[in-house]
């Protein structure tokens, strides 16, 4: 027996090398031959071994009979191994090591919160819309199916409900009547005791709470799922706002999110609708938005760069972040003293509030155009009446920022719709990224003339023609940018907070003169000299030249001397996965025919005989054919498995 472990330990060690494995320590090569040597006794008892008399084993028979499947099995334990240990893992500092009781434990917390998940879907009779189950819709009309979904998402509780209230904003991808319903949600949240506040300030400035606040009301300013806040008092005398997440937030929105990303994967394999709006890419954007929410330290950054943006606006205020003490879990800012919009009963005069709603439209929208940093969702919760007579910004967790290209593409986007060009507003659309392969261009445009007919007309376009707009695309399969889609509820969103503010103020009047300048210049007939002139100067060298080009081959021609060269296969990694397809090939073929062969040669009867041993010449060939044919084999099956296990070769080296 130790001869046979020791023989099959050697072999598999040659093993290795011949079928190209790089892996494998060997400490994991003795366990692939151990695994070997298991398998192959066996196979070689279930032979050999007569189970109504187990006395008759014949042990010299049985090391005989099983040491080709030891063979055998050693080397395909290698390819498994080999695959296993070949994907790579990241070594950085810090990392820890694997907790199999904790990952389990996490793992069956998953299992059983999805399975509750599914039973409340069902239990509102909405089995049918994520494919849960077949059959028709139990709701008769869309206000119902709304109804069941807000009454779903509240029972579910968690971060459910976060992500109803995401969907909330989303316009673009629901109706008027399911936006609404979504946003009466409101997540039920317990406040937080004053040991986890104070341990959550001890935690991230490693002072203890008093050393930090002179001064804090325990009674909470709000208490979300995510996240309470707090009116404090600085040491230096600074009143503040401390918004503290809770703890244990990560396990539940991990937790959470996979659920619902599997839900999504369920109703975009299983519905039509979930194939139109590709939910399972929806799930992930949603998720990394709230991903995002619990890092204090990008809304803290966001309110920063917002806070540069209005800095020309004196009636606008954003808060002044506490960077010192501001953290992944802790959020210190300025405390502005007023009133939200939503719940102010004292409203201003008219004529002061149309100066702040001019105030309000004027530093949104001209952040937009600079390319600086605006709020995402300033619904009428999120715009507070301070008591000095101005307006102040709170909560930055959607916000948005469009690039030089996004500016120039929304541009052209709302000379399309001011001409009525449906052409051209595809083409916008287009050079957004918004583009359709499924959709026929003609369909698309006829779809497009269809909402202009519908919203546009003398002067300029109603607010909600941009929430049509949005909605359209995504009926139509098309994907704005996201920073795109951002703005444009953005706008949608601030049509009705000004709308509150100032009855009948006009948005679009008003963008339309705010953003007036380069509109006027992108569409005035100086531009179009002015572009001409920049384009001749790139084309007219090229013009100048033609000639001579066009009668240099017009001579070759006459000549009989224009040849033409096509190079193929010039790019290095194209000739690599050619090389890789054509080894792989041939591997297999030269596999398939040597084995065939080498069976042919064992089924010979004839040939001359061994001295040593009662074997045929033919006989030794034949099984050692086989068993290069299975070496081949498996190497190319492991070369496949590597391949498409690993990640391409410019991730494995990691970040820079």
């Amino acid at each position: 027996m130790i001869a046979s472990v020791l023989t099959v330990i050697l072999f598999a060690w040659v093993a290795r090398a011949l079928l190209g494995a790089r892996e494998l320590t060997w400490r994991r090569l003795a366990l692939a031959a151990l695994l070997g040597i298991a398998v192959g006794d066996g196979i070689a008892l279930t032979l050999i071994w007569d189970f109504r008399d187990p006395q008759t084993i014949d042990y010299t028979q049985l090391r005989t009979v099983s040491l080709p499947f030891q063979v055998i099995a050693t080397m395909g334990a290698i390819v498994v191994l080999e695959v296993l240990f070949s994907r790579p893992r990241a070594r950085t500092p810090g990392v820890r090591l694997p907790r199999p009781v904790r990952a389990l434990r996490r793992s069956g917390g998953i299992v059983v919160r999805a399975w509750q998940v599914s039973r409340i879907v069902l239990r509102h009779g909405l089995g049918t819309v994520v494919g849960l189950r077949r059959g028709d819709l139990a709701a008769r009309s869309p206000e119902e199916l709304a109804r069941r979904t807000r009454a779903a998402l509240e029972d579910a509780g968690g971060m459910f409900v976060k992500l109803g209230q995401l969907l909330a904003t989303r316009p673009d991808l629901l109706p008027p009547h399911a936006l609404a319903e979504l946003g009466r949600l409101h997540a039920s949240a317990a406040p937080l005791p004053k040991a986890d506040i104070a341990r959550v300030v001890r935690d991230e400035t490693g002072r203890p709470l008093e050393e930090v606040f002179a001064d804090i009301t325990w009674e909470p300013l709000g208490s979300a799922s995510i996240a309470q806040a707090h009116a404090a008092r600085l040491t230096d005398g600074r009143e503040v706002v401390v918004k503290v997440r809770r703890p244990g937030l990560e396990e539940l929105v991990a937790r959470d999110l996979a659920i619902a990303q599997w839900l999504a994967r369920i109703a975009e394999r299983r519905t039509s609708w979930g194939r139109a709006y590709e939910v399972g890419g929806l799930a992930q954007e949603f998720g990394a938005t709230l991903r995002a929410e619990l890092d204090f330290r990008i809304e803290g950054r966001h309110a920063t760069e917002m806070a540069q943006a209005v800095e020309g606006h004196p009636l606008v205020r954003v808060p002044t972040i506490i960077e010192s003490l501001t953290t992944p879990r802790l959020l210190v800012m300025e405390r502005l003293d007023g009133t939200t919009l939503s719940n102010a009963v004292d409203r201003p005069a008219p004529g002061d509030a149309r100066q702040l709603a001019d105030a309000m439209c004027a530093s949104q929208v001209s952040a937009m155009l600079r390319g600086q940093r605006f709020h995402g969702d300033p619904h009428p919760g999120n715009v507070l009446l301070l008591d000095d007579g101005a307006l102040g910004l709170i909560d930055f967790g959607i916000t948005g920022r469009l690039d030089a290209f996004e500016r120039a593409a929304v541009f052209e986007l709302l000379a399309a719709i001011r001409l009525e060009q449906p052409s051209l507003l595809h083409e916008a659309l287009v050079s957004l990224g918004a583009v359709s392969a499924s959709q026929d261009p003609d369909d698309i445009e006829r779809a497009l003339a269809q909402f202009m007919t519908a919203y546009l007309g003398p002067g300029l376009p109603p607010p909600e023609a941009l929430t049509a707009l949005l909605r359209l695309s995504t009926e139509l399969g098309m994907r704005m940018p996201r920073s795109t889609t951002t703005m444009l509820r953005a706008l949608a969103t601030l049509a009705g907070t000004l709308e509150q503010l100032s009855p009948g103020y006009p948005l679009v009047e008003v963008v339309a003169d705010l953003g007036g300048v380069e509109f006027r210049d992108r569409m005035a007939p100086a531009s179009a000299s002015a572009f001409v002139q920049q384009e001749w100067a790139q084309l007219g060298p090229l013009l100048r030249r033609a000639p001579r080009h066009l009668d240099r081959v017009a001579t070759l021609l006459e000549h009989g001397r224009l040849t033409t060269r096509l190079r193929l296969f010039t790019d290095p990694d194209e000739v690599r996965v050619l090389e890789r397809l054509l080894n792989r090939g041939l591997g297999a073929f030269l596999s398939v025919g040597i084995a065939a062969v080498s069976v042919a040669m064992l089924a010979i009867d004839v040939g001359p005989v061994l001295a040593v041993g009662d074997l045929r010449f033919l006989e030794v060939l034949g099984w050692t054919g086989l068993f290069l044919a299975v070496v081949l084999l498996l190497r190319v099956l492991l070369d496949i498995l590597r391949t498409e296990g690993s990640p391409p070769r410019d991730q494995r080296a990691g970040p820079p």
